[in-house]
């Protein structure tokens, strides 16, 4: 993953700041996303040539607002382009600047908060403070205060698409800064669609909202989580779309498992295994790598509940339908191993869990966001060995692949604050650094 820091930092980037060459700023702010113009027209209104013939010079911008706009749209910090920020952000305040002492909940809220403000910013020199939190938030759409308009269907299912793809790529901060807006006009869409279009409407808006509860759960805002989470699975049931009921179910089930009602999230994801297999939607890769998600998750779940045979036995239901979903799809065989790493953590076995990831090769985990748990896993599994040297070398490996992953998650301010109480420690060369650049005291 290219992070914003590192493309904003790319010397060809400064120095077109500098002449205040637009066009080159934008390529690379689209490059290091990920996103293709097709996918950036269709988010923003503009056709691929138009862009194209922005990125390449051969259309001037028209002015200041148009300037602002695609600003807006390429998730460029608008001081490359010599604008002024938003009030409040006085500094060029960072992320890194907003994290207190332990990294806990507190500046988990203050991101998800801050993100309009801060956004793409975090390249930019901090500031002794955190900058005041400016722009709709989740809750204010949650509560009716922050509306949008609709969008045409497509331009809307375009944006999800992409705030999907910022999620798996573990783009943290440009996601939370530009998810109260895209839930707004999901919110729209489905209260101004046709009866024809109601279903796809409301597919559209669970899909939106799935995306805002897998945030809020990297984030550990578990009642935010919560809202986010019935939301989805309220309008997956208007729609007629098994799989995105699926996934709703499965999400809030994660929610429930977070929030100690284990029980509970068992049944809901295994329900929703059995509905999804009498759906009539047993066909296809979509199918099958749904349906091994659901078991896995189970699985998982079952071993926080500390049932060992229960967990084995249904990673092992799940094996065949991640190989008849096969390698490009999001749960595979890989993604398999990695939940058996991380089961095998949970059960207290981490002797077995350090030989399973070893059998994983994180280079061939496409999603940013599923070689995070991979870090995670392991990391923890060979703490819990008593190897700390390799538990530390796996979070700096983490740290160059996921840096916003290590940043905001629980389990590595966690880990590293082990690391640096315990006697083992002690001689770690650069954990204190480490600690630091993470906001760990």
């Amino acid at each position: 993953m290219t992070a914003p820091a590192q493309w904003t930092a790319n010397p060809a980037v400064q120095q077109a700041v500098q002449a205040r060459d637009y066009a080159t700023i934008l390529r690379f702010s689209r490059l290091a996303a990920g996103l293709t113009l097709e996918q950036l027209g269709a988010a923003g209104g503009y056709s691929t040539s138009t862009l194209s013939r922005l990125e390449s010079g051969r259309r001037a911008i028209r002015d200041v607002t148009e300037l602002r706009t695609l600003a807006d749209l390429y998730d460029v910090p608008v001081e490359l382009f010599g604008l002024a920020t938003a009030p409040g952000h006085a500094g060029g305040s960072t992320l890194a600047a907003t994290v207190d002492g332990g990294g806990g909940t507190v500046h988990r809220r203050n991101f998800l908060a801050g993100a309009a403000v801060v956004g793409a910013a975090a390249a930019l020199p901090a500031s002794p403070a955190p900058a005041a939190p400016t722009g709709p938030t989740i809750e204010d759409v949650l509560f009716s205060r922050h509306t949008a308009e609709p969008l045409p269907g497509p331009q809307l299912a375009a944006q999800i698409a992409a705030a999907r793809a910022d999620y798996r790529a573990t783009r943290y901060t440009r996601l939370a800064r530009r998810l109260p807006r895209l839930l707004a006009q999901a919110e729209a869409g489905r209260s101004a669609a046709a009866v024809g279009e109601q279903a796809a409407a409301a597919q559209r808006l669970a899909e939106a909202y799935g995306v805002a509860t897998q945030l809020l759960t990297k984030l550990y805002d578990n009642g935010l989580a919560c809202a986010t989470a019935d939301r989805a699975v309220q309008a997956a049931g208007a729609g007629n779309d098994p799989l995105i009921m699926a996934e709703s179910q499965r999400l809030a089930a994660t929610i429930l498992r977070r929030v100690d009602h284990r029980g509970s999230a068992q049944k809901l994801v295994l329900d929703a295994a059995d509905q999804l297999r009498t759906s009539g939607a047993e066909t296809g890769t979509s199918f099958h790598a749904m349906y091994g998600q659901l078991l896995a998750v189970a699985a998982y779940t079952a071993a926080i509940r500390d049932d060992r045979d229960t967990a084995w036995t249904l990673l092992a239901e799940a094996e065949q339908p991640a190989q008849a979903a096969g390698p490009a799809t999001r749960f595979n065989t890989t993604e398999l191993a990695v939940y058996r790493i991380g089961i095998a953590r949970k059960l207290g076995d981490y002797g077995a869990a350090v030989d399973h990831a070893r059998k994983v090769d994180p280079r061939s985990i496409t999603d940013a966001e599923r070689r995070a748990r991979y870090w995670e896993d392991t990391a923890l599994a060979l703490h819990g060995r008593g190897r700390p040297t390799a538990a530390f070398e796996t979070l700096l490996a983490a740290e160059r692949d996921v840096p916003e992953e290590v940043r905001y998650r629980p389990w590595s301010q966690q880990l590293t604050r082990d690391l640096l109480s315990a006697p083992a420690g002690h001689g770690l060369s650069g954990v204190r650094d480490f600690a630091a650049r993470i906001g760990v005291a």
